[in-house]
């Protein structure tokens, strides 16, 4: 019995043994897991910001790097790539600091030294910078950049003839490094070799020709050399160059700022002729509508419907008071219109005599005047009529009141100079005279001063034929007495005998 129960303790002890162990293997695999996870985190975050870098978002970069650099600081890839961004961004003070991390991390990196190098002389600390480039030159002997970079630095501390064999040995590494021969040629400029100045210029044309800066220049110095002819072609190269450099920036840009100005533009119509709404009668249809109207100055909508032309005002002007204009097909009486080199104008002139000009770009005048003609609205000839009866000018007709008065003035005339033919025959040449004088004044004047001129014409023919019977009266009064004293003589000479 006691061996039993020592049997089964020595069981009980040997599973518990097991579940341990097999605890302590799912905790370290578990704590495995999440190390590797968390490395995988750091790479990604990693390669996430020199993907932004590269594809020119070096914010977006910089915010990877600094959560990165937070949970893990001895990355030196990190504090490389923020001591770059840094320093392109003017920031140096903590370019110098995330370099100098990152050469603590590793100190073999070269262009961790050629960073801080060149963030030191940014702020004038040239003692240090020239070691610091020194170095990056040791570590990465085939680097032209770093080569001329040192040179940059050393040709600020006025020593040009060190800087011209660092130039020099840049151009050897790469020969079509442009920037190792205007180096080369600002050192023998300061040294005075200005044929040497000016041979390093060519040399950077000719081994690098598409170099807007290269021929720009040569172009300076060869006018300061008195070759103007050289210096207008140069200068006219670097400007091709540099245009061809900048098209399609250029190109871009220009596109953009006009497509942001059709845009605002079309943002403005769009709000101005929004409130030109529409809404025809019962049994009304809409033939077509006409944006760019104004009227009185308000711009608006010019609709031309089955029963009336209405120009409806924009939002702007309805809210400022401006109505609708209705006209009636039926209460047109003719329409004309004006066209110059800028827009046009149409005129609706009504039956009760209103007139409403409309003006509009011709654009809209072109269409609108063909669509009134084939309405039968307007003729297709601006000096012909148009289909409205109205429209046409109709001929003069003789005066009413002269036509009535004229036979009651020829029978006064008649009746007052009865006694003699003659002054019948001078009335009635008078008259004769008076229609003719009325007919060729109704042409030119109106009806009124027509009857007025010629009841003036008839009165004086009255006159001369009153005056002519007055005259025959007194001849025949005269033979009278005549007659009357000579039987007088004649019964005095009878008595005397």
């Amino acid at each position: 019995m006691f061996s039993l129960s020592k049997l089964f303790m020595a069981a009980m002890l040997s599973i518990s043994l097991c579940c341990l162990v097999s605890l302590n293997d799912a905790s370290a695999q578990e704590g495995n897991k999440v190390a590797s996870t968390g490395t995988s985190d750091l790479v990604t975050q990693l390669k996430a910001a020199k993907a932004a870098y590269e594809q020119g978002e070096p914010n977006l970069a910089r915010k990877h790097l600094l959560v990165l650099v937070e949970k893990s600081p001895d990355i030196y890839e990190a504090h490389y790539l923020l001591s770059l961004i840094y320093g392109q961004e003017s920031n140096f003070s903590l370019s110098i600091v995330h370099a100098r991390k990152c050469i603590g991390l590793k100190s073999d990196f070269a262009p961790a030294y050629a960073v801080l190098g060149r963030s030191l002389a940014s702020v004038n600390k040239f003692d240090e910078a020239i070691p610091a480039l020194e170095k990056s030159c040791r570590l990465d002997s085939k680097s032209a950049s770093n080569l001329s970079n040192l040179a940059v630095v050393l040709a600020k501390t006025g020593n040009y003839k060190k800087a011209l064999e660092c130039f020099k040995l840049a151009s050897e590494i790469d020969p079509h490094y442009v920037n190792a021969y205007l180096g080369m040629s600002s050192c023998l400029g300061k040294l005075g070799d200005l044929d040497g100045q000016v041979a390093a210029c060519r040399k950077a044309c000719e081994m690098v020709p598409e170099s807007a800066l290269g021929h720009a220049r040569l172009g300076i110095l060869l006018s300061e050399k008195g070759d103007f002819v050289g210096s207008l072609a140069e200068g006219f190269k670097a400007n091709v160059l540099r245009l061809k450099e900048s098209w399609s920036e250029f190109l871009g840009t220009f596109l953009t700022a006009w497509a942001s100005v059709f845009l605002a533009f079309a943002a403005i119509f769009a709000v101005v002729f929004a409130g030109s709404r529409f809404k025809p009668q019962q049994g009304e249809t809409v033939v077509r509508s006409f944006f760019l109207t104004f009227y009185k100055d308000k711009p608006g909508r010019f609709v031309v419907t089955s029963d009336r032309l209405v120009f409806v005002p924009e939002a702007f002007s309805a809210w400022f008071g401006s109505t609708n204009v209705s006209i009636q097909r039926g209460q047109i009486e003719s329409i004309n219109y004006l066209s110059t080199v800028g827009g046009g104008t149409v005129s609706i002139l009504t039956r009760d005599g209103s007139v409403h000009q409309f003006r509009m770009p011709l654009l809209v005048l072109d269409p609108l005047r063909s669509l009134l003609v084939s309405q039968g609205l307007v003729s297709r000839d601006p000096d012909a009529p148009t289909s409205n009866s109205a429209s046409e000018t109709p001929s003069p007709a003789l005066p009413l009141e002269t036509s009535q008065s004229q036979p009651e003035d020829d029978l006064k005339a008649k009746t007052e100079t009865e006694p003699t033919a003659d002054a019948i025959v001078a009335s009635e040449a008078g008259a004769a005279e008076a229609v003719k004088d009325t007919e060729s004044l109704e042409v030119g004047s109106s009806s009124d001063t027509d009857s007025k001129e010629a009841v003036k014409d008839t009165e004086s023919a009255e006159l001369r034929s009153s005056s002519e019977s007055d005259s025959t009266e007194a001849v025949k009064d005269s033979e009278s007495s005549a007659v009357s004293s000579s039987s007088e003589t004649d019964a005095k000479q009878e008595k005397q005998e």
